[in-house]
């Protein structure tokens, strides 16, 4: 028994010597766009009428477009969800849990009641999805 947990502890050990996420001091290697001596950036490759030169203004708007997409499009349609939950935290006892809450809703104000706030998250999130996607590309560089 000893030597089968002292045959553990030496394979873990290994494990964890050869883990190549055990230090922040590994570099990847990899080819593409040579930023410096030390960092490369690599980018999956697209047909040539449809791809944009990494950082040109068209692929910084393209990743801007994408955090608009992805944070705007999402953010919005989690609010009738995000609305329950915050009356719920306001009243719990009128709304009670999440399917109670959706029905006392839908019947105090029907079903456009769930849409309340739907532009300012759709707006808001979508600048922050700009901004976190199209400035990273930018900063990523640095």
């Amino acid at each position: 028994q000893h030597a089968r947990t002292v045959k553990m502890m030496e394979a873990i050990s290994n494990a964890v010597k050869n883990n190549p996420f055990s230090s922040p001091f590994h570099q990847a290697k990899c080819e593409g766009f040579k930023v410096n001596e030390t960092r490369t950036i690599a980018a999956a490759s697209a047909k040539e009428e449809t791809s944009c030169e990494f950082g040109s203004n068209k692929y910084y708007a393209l990743c801007g477009f994408g955090g608009l997409l992805s944070c705007g499009i999402t953010h919005t349609a989690v609010v009738p969800l995000d609305l329950v939950k915050c009356r719920i935290q306001v009243q719990p006892e009128k709304y009670g849990g999440i399917i109670k809450g959706f029905k006392v809703s839908i019947k105090e104000g029907g079903a456009m009641e769930l849409t309340k706030g739907w532009a300012p998250t759709l707006i808001g999130y979508s600048m922050q999805g700009i901004c976190k996607f199209g400035f990273y590309e930018v900063f990523k560089i640095f």
